[in-house]
């Protein structure tokens, strides 16, 4: 009872002060950036440059039989401004060197093709499609990207020349060479002879489910790790920690007070950004259970760390240094190849992958259920160091 009075007393406190409301208002600019910034599903920027030498009959039948399957459709013809611009390109077979002069300005007007996925309809790649050759050149130096030129012979065979930037891999090379010297027959066969096995159901979190994940631990974890410092440090120069020295209240219970406080305004901003962006599609009480002793974890070590200084100036290098290298796992969950052996003890790590198997309804309901029992662990013994510190602070 005394406990639930002393947390009530500290978030009547808290109440009253800036701290409390920086976590909520912070969560409140990430879910409009979310809802507003993010869109849900990725837009490619894939482009390729075209110039087709076939007879247009071919190319309008080519087109129409893409457009039946799904794969393709036409949108309005694109505009581009092409400035004055010197180059030379080099025949990787030959060796020969072509030189590529083009003085004036130039605005030209383009057919416009998106490239679909047909079992999804999302937008893979934009084809634009120039009037001659040297023209596709010319906008596919400017823009960056590949440019191709598709030639067909008089007994109606095919042929293809790329225009490549330098900076594709050996393996898009080698790819390109495999596509166009066997049949598509073969290569249909081919890949069909592939066995595939997949475990499980697949799900892909969508974009703003996927910030999610570093979303929630920033507010809840990394936040919680500075406000309870700035907590501490703000009753260390009101003199209210030395208050304790004469008073029969257990430290433990005052600190406790204040992991308390930490963990309602991270519950709160976590679910302000949770709910809007998932619904009722995941188990709350699952998320509530590894929030609440992941938090406690964070505020923990904040605790144990402010035990060690008398003010915020003095903690600034250790609490940003802490800070920073807590956010370093990020890399690893945005860029799986990225992925060390020695940034899986990082605490944020499994905190990250734990609230991403949460968002998945298939997700590993074990792993999250292992890794709160040792984030549970890890909080009470971190728990336990602060509060022998700050009693023996005391009592100097």
């Amino acid at each position: 009872m005394k406990l639930f009075s002393s947390y009530i007393k500290e978030m009547k406190i808290a109440a009253r002060g800036f701290y409390f409301y920086i976590e909520i208002i912070f969560a409140v600019i990430l879910l409009v950036i979310l809802l507003v910034a993010v869109k849900e599903e990725s837009i490619s920027k894939d482009a390729e440059y075209l110039y087709n030498d076939i007879p247009s009959e071919v190319m309008t039948y080519l087109i129409e039989k893409d457009i039946n399957e799904g794969k393709a459709r036409i949108v309005e013809p694109t505009e581009f401004e092409m400035k004055p611009v010197t180059f030379e390109i080099t025949n990787q077979e030959t060796g020969e060197v072509t030189l590529y002069e083009f003085e004036e300005e130039k605005i030209i007007t383009v057919e416009t093709v998106e490239r679909l996925d047909p079992e999804t309809g999302k937008l893979t790649r934009t084809a634009y499609i120039t009037d001659n050759e040297e023209d596709m050149i010319r906008l596919s130096y400017l823009e960056g990207q590949i440019g191709a030129t598709t030639t067909m012979s008089a007994d109606g065979e095919f042929s293809y020349k790329y225009y490549l930037q330098g900076y594709e891999t050996e393996r898009l090379v080698d790819l390109l060479y495999i596509l166009h010297n066997e049949s598509g027959e073969v290569l249909t066969t081919a890949m069909d002879s592939q066995v595939v096995r997949t475990i499980g159901t697949e799900q892909l979190l969508n974009n703003r489910e996927n910030l999610l994940p570093m979303f929630i631990v920033f507010t809840g974890s990394l936040m919680g790790f500075f406000i309870v410092m700035a907590y501490i440090f703000l009753d260390k120069g009101e003199g209210v920690i030395k208050a304790f020295a004469v008073t029969p209240s257990a430290v433990w219970k005052y600190l406790i007070s204040k992991i308390g406080v930490i963990m309602t305004t991270t519950l709160i901003s976590s679910l302000v950004i949770t709910i809007p962006v998932m619904g009722t599609s995941i188990n709350y009480l699952l998320f509530l259970v590894f929030l609440i002793v992941t938090t406690f974890a964070s505020s923990s070590l904040g605790l144990l760390v402010a035990s060690f200084f008398d003010d915020m100036v003095k903690a600034f290098g250790i609490m940003y240094g802490f800070m920073i290298a807590l956010m370093i796992p990020a890399f690893s969950f945005y860029i799986p190849s990225f992925d060390p052996v020695w940034l899986r003890f990082f605490p944020t790590y499994p905190m990250l992958q734990g609230y991403k198997e949460i968002l998945l309804s298939n997700g590993d309901t074990g792993y999250v259920l292992i890794y709160s029992l040792v984030f549970l662990v890890g909080g009470l013994v971190l728990f336990a160091l602060a509060n022998l510190k700050f009693k023996k602070t005391l009592t100097l």
